[in-house]
């Protein structure tokens, strides 16, 4: 019997697409540097530490594109499995650019089942829409019906740090 909800619907998927990958098998990816990445080439997250990075990776559904064994890029789905999943961390690698890699891993987000008809998959871009309205992506229907709450960087990862010793007991189970 499945233990999880993450056992009954996810699986890993691995694609090819002549010399790329996009893999969900986290234990394949070098995550330290798929992190690294998100600092160097990421326009949302400069000030995240790697370890926050790889925490948020193994704590979503992170579809990560490889060239050869580097990562290249990535997408991560923050999800409930049933209703709702939000697309946070969207990166090609600046020199892997324009050679189709972003449709290429959407293509692959949307033939994961869970993922293909969810009722609601947001995201957030500052100058990517016409690529992602590719895949069906639109400007939100009532945006007066959205909203966020932000905290500082020190206050969101304060908890991270609080429990790093935990979190490093269980990922080395």
């Amino acid at each position: 019997a499945a233990n999880s909800v993450l056992e009954v619907y996810m699986k890993t998927y691995t694609w090819t697409k002549g010399e790329y990958t996009v893999t969900t098998d986290l234990s394949k990816v070098d995550l330290e540097k798929a992190a690294l990445l998100m600092l160097e080439d990421g326009w949302s997250i400069h000030d995240r530490p790697v370890d926050v990075t790889i925490s948020a990776f193994e704590n979503s559904v992170t579809f990560i594109c490889l060239h050869g064994e580097e990562p290249v890029g990535c997408v991560r789905l923050v999800t409930d499995f049933t209703t709702v999943a939000y697309a946070a961390d969207m990166i090609i690698k600046k020199d892997h650019r324009g050679k189709g890699l972003s449709k290429f891993v959407f293509q692959c987000i949307f033939e994961v089942p869970v993922f293909a008809k969810m009722r609601r998959i947001n995201l957030q871009t500052p100058d990517a829409h016409g690529l992602y309205a590719k895949f069906g992506f639109k400007p939100v229907a009532h945006p007066e019906e959205m909203m966020e709450r932000l905290s500082s960087y020190e206050e969101a990862y304060q908890s991270f740090y609080d429990n790093r010793e935990l979190i490093k007991e269980l990922r080395e189970r």
